[in-house]
């Protein structure tokens, strides 16, 4: 391996865990330290890059503003990440820094662990925490005259977002960075809570202490009607939440002893888990009436005819395998069945075989004893297979696993136990198996890459999802996904015809082509705003060669529709339709003469 040293296993390695167990897996991304290339995207795909972030780059301006300005007197700049740790933007004086430097912290740079090893960005998204890496910490060698402080920042579902870092000359004193980055995080995940309350929620805000009601240190709770829907960082700590409890979880389950009802003045209250808190719910502003004109189906309507069916089995302990393109859902079929099924009482574990290193998915599948081999945790590690005992596993991209696993998971699978690595004691497991691929597994049999026996008990009953050209009503799914990004709380609206031109597109991303697009869009437009195929990125764009064919596409209802929403304005609906106002004109001409 390149670039390896003993240097992992210095004392001040061995006193720091976390640092320790971070370089170690430094080495197993077989990263070579001396390396001077930076990963990086291409300056085209960092537009849509922006764009996708572009709720996470609003509501962290203010505050990384004045960060930067806090930082400025240390020659330090600060950055924010994207969850993959791809930097998005960069804020203070860049010119202070060394020009190498200056190039790795600008946008478009991955500072991932699997990219650049040991880093505060890569190392604070590989443990959802703070941390802070000082000069010769780092793993590569031309990062070694960095500070750098890094906490990673959750956006309300509970997800990881991104990463807020401050990045400094290692020579300059950093007493106090590591506290700025964290309040400074804090302070822009209770903003985003805040504003992501639709005004048909409930919020809710718990604190120990009466008085710690109304700031930044207090735990924040989103309902709808009574159904947990978001909640910020500390309340997932102290309520013992995960985001499964989203969509899932009650308020009379996390209240068992309160009812629901608003109150100004601040209260107390037991939660679950006996603990006390003070708190103030506010009631909605208004109440949502949810529209009856459109009916869309969610994500897996595809299969609803399969639904039960599949359910019984996955009950039966059947292995199901769905197949699929890229981007067609797999995972989120897999899921909507999970809930549906006997198995929602554990946990839904999702490992995906191509995305994981060869050397590291054996011991994320089965687990390794402590001291197992060098640089393995002191507390060991259950493993994925351990962590479904009672759910669901779910093996995406199968295709992609290494033969010489598939013996393993093959046994596990036969024998229904699991022995980690460097330990001799087995232990029983009963899970579900859905496995995914995009991949012809009976190819890849016949080519020797995939075992036959394996492939048999993995393949027990499969059911391919449709690419998403193929689905039926698919201006009802666009829809419903637009719907879902908050386009109802931005009154923002998609013309008919650019709902038609989408539904039309071949879509070889399937749903997560459109979903980004969807999202590009709903971050570029304005609140209030209709938005129509002038706004589609360039390479969405349709040349309208023929516009009286294009309006034959369209029926009597529909233009009769489009022309009362638009109060009879006929420059307006004909933009709606995406076809030139006079040939709007010639067609009502023809009819009139028909009559």
């Amino acid at each position: 391996m390149q670039g390896n040293s003993s240097v992992a296993n210095t004392t001040a390695q061995d006193a720091n865990p976390l640092l320790s167990e971070s370089w170690f897996r430094s080495q197993l991304y077989g990263i070579d330290r001396l390396a001077d290339d930076f990963p990086r995207i291409q300056q085209g795909e960092l537009a849509d890059l922006l764009a996708n972030n572009a709720a996470l780059q609003r509501v962290a301006q203010p505050g990384v503003k004045a960060l930067a300005e806090k930082t400025a007197d240390k020659q330090s700049v600060v950055v924010l990440s994207d969850a993959s740790g791809l930097v998005l933007n960069t804020f203070g004086d860049m010119q202070a820094m060394q020009k190498a430097q200056r190039f790795a912290l600008e946008p478009g740079n991955l500072w991932s662990e699997g990219g650049r090893g040991t880093n505060a960005i890569g190392t604070a998204l590989a443990i959802d925490d703070s941390c802070e890496i000082y000069a010769d910490q780092h793993y590569l060698t031309s990062n070694q005259g960095l500070y750098c402080a890094a906490m990673t920042l959750q956006s309300p579902d509970g997800q990881i977002a991104g990463v807020l870092d401050i990045s400094g000359p290692a020579n300059f004193p950093h007493p106090n960075t590591l506290a700025w980055v964290k309040e400074a995080a804090k302070h822009i995940e209770y903003l985003w809570m805040k504003q992501s309350l639709h005004t048909d929620q409930w919020l809710m805000s718990l604190h120990p202490q009466v008085q710690g009601i109304d700031n930044a240190d207090e735990m924040l709770l989103i309902f709808s009607d009574n159904i947990l829907m978001a909640a910020n960082r500390m309340a997932m700590r102290e309520l013992s939440l995960c985001r499964e409890n989203f969509g899932n979880t009650t308020f009379q389950q996390l209240f068992p002893h309160n009812i629901q009802s608003a109150n100004s003045v601040a209260q107390p209250l037991i939660t679950h888990n006996l603990q006390r808190y003070y708190f103030r719910l506010r009631a909605p502003t208004r109440v949502y009436q949810p529209s009856s004109a459109i009916n869309p189906p969610d994500y897996s309507y595809s299969l609803r005819n399969e639904n039960q069916k599949l359910v019984r089995l996955l009950n039966a302990g059947i292995s199901l395998c769905i197949l699929g393109e890229t981007g067609s859902g797999k995972e989120y079929v897999s899921r909507a069945l999970y809930q549906q099924s006997q198995w929602h009482q554990g946990k839904f574990v999702a490992i995906n075989c191509a995305a994981i290193p060869e050397s590291l998915i054996e011991s994320e599948l089965f687990g390794y004893q402590a001291g197992a081999f060098t640089g393995a945790s002191k507390n060991g590690y259950v493993g994925k297979i351990r962590e479904a005992d009672g759910g669901v596993l779910f093996l995406d991209e199968i295709g992609d696993m290494p033969l010489a696993l598939q013996t393993r998971l093959l046994r596990v699978l036969q024998e229904k136990e699991v022995a980690p690595l460097g330990s001799s004691h087995s232990w029983p497991v009963n899970f579900a198996v859905i496995c995914a691929t995009h991949r012809n597994l009976t190819q890849l049999v016949e080519e020797g890459k995939f075992r036959e026996d394996l492939f048999y008990r993995l393949q027990e009953f499969s059911i391919t999802i449709p690419p998403l050209r193929e689905w039926p009503s698919l201006q009802s799914f666009i829809l419903q996904l637009w719907r879902e990004l908050g386009s109802e709380q931005r009154d923002i609206q998609l013309a008919p015809a650019l709902i038609n031109r989408l539904a039309k597109h071949p879509w070889p991303g399937n749903v997560r082509q459109l979903r980004s697009l969807l999202k590009v869009l709903m971050a570029l437009a304005d609140d209030g705003q209709l938005i129509d195929c002038d706004s589609l990125p360039g390479k969405y764009q349709l040349e309208d060669t023929a516009p009286h064919s294009a309006l034959q596409q369209h029926d009597d209802q529909f233009i009769a529709e489009t022309l009362q929403g638009c109060n009879g304005n006929i420059s307006q609906a004909a933009k709606v339709l995406g076809v030139a106002r006079s040939t709007l004109y010639r067609r009502a001409a023809r009819e009139r003469q028909a009559g």
